[in-house]
């Protein structure tokens, strides 16, 4: 059966399986089947522009995550990031890269980030408003990327030099396109 995630907060859940969504226990994500009207989840349905043009493409990308204490509730909770080997931006080759404020993803990489479902588009009214950002699973309260990416110390800073067992990659498949803001250590 082919299926589409929908990205749904915790507070949301109760609305979206009254419209008929199933719950994908493995994947942790609310769906829909082809037979379903997707209408009627709009709001919860990935970005599709299909003239989006991305800004970032790499065949050797990662899932980083670690483990940190959440910023409102300090209940420990998982974050990740997109780390790439290699790829390009804008059409310039880099290697060993981060992504924060991730804005737009092709549907290869939304697929692949289900295993993630804290890690999903902000709303308006938190603070990174439109991007993908790390959710606390208990509380629901934003852990902005700014905090996570732009220091040393921070965990997905310097990610090729982090210290053994600190952070857990786990390779995406094919090429996956998105846009966001990278960051590199010179």
């Amino acid at each position: 059966m082919e299926r589409t995630y929908l990205y749904v907060p915790p507070e949301e859940k109760a609305e979206v399986e009254a419209l008929g969504a199933r719950w994908d226990d493995k994947a942790m994500c609310w769906y829909i089947g082809a037979d379903d009207d997707a209408a009627r989840f709009l709001q919860w349905l990935p970005d599709r522009e299909e003239d989006e043009e991305f800004t970032i493409t790499s065949e050797q990308a990662h899932v980083a995550s670690t483990a940190i204490a959440c910023w409102e509730c300090h209940s420990t909770i998982e974050v990740i990031c997109i780390h790439c080997e290699s790829g390009t931006v804008a059409g310039e080759p880099l290697t060993q890269f981060t992504v924060s404020g991730i804005w737009a993803m092709d549907d290869a990489l939304a697929r692949q980030l289900v295993p993630w479902p804290s890690f999903r588009k902000a709303q308006d009214s938190d603070l990174r408003g439109g991007c993908f950002a790390n959710h606390c699973p208990h509380c629901g309260a934003l852990q902005d990327d700014l905090y996570l990416h732009s220091e040393p110390g921070q965990p997905f800073f310097g990610i090729p030099r982090a210290p053994p067992g600190s952070i857990n990659l786990t390779p995406l498949v094919g090429r996956v396109q998105f846009s966001g803001d990278e960051s590199f250590e010179v």
